[in-house]
């Protein structure tokens, strides 16, 4: 996804470091899909997403908070 350079001048630091994080996801996804299959790279992603969830949030209880709601809202984003 790339962003022209107005509406990139547009954004606040926190929408350009969001972007550039998928863009960057993007790329090195990419990157490990040719050499990679890909269900091999998107377990990989769960796997260390799930991790970074439970090293950072408060409590176990907070980390499955967060992951419960970040599934149900890409299924509905992604299922309709």
């Amino acid at each position: 996804m790339r962003i022209n350079k107005k509406l990139r001048m547009a954004m606040g630091k926190p929408e350009k470091a969001h972007n550039q994080l998928y863009d960057d996801l993007n790329t090195i996804s990419d990157i490990a899909l040719d050499h990679l299959g890909p269900v091999h790279v998107i377990a990989t992603g769960l796997d260390f997403f799930l991790t970074q969830a439970y090293k950072s949030a408060p409590s176990s209880e907070e980390a499955e908070i967060l992951i419960n709601a970040s599934v149900k809202r890409a299924k509905e984003e992604n299922n309709g």
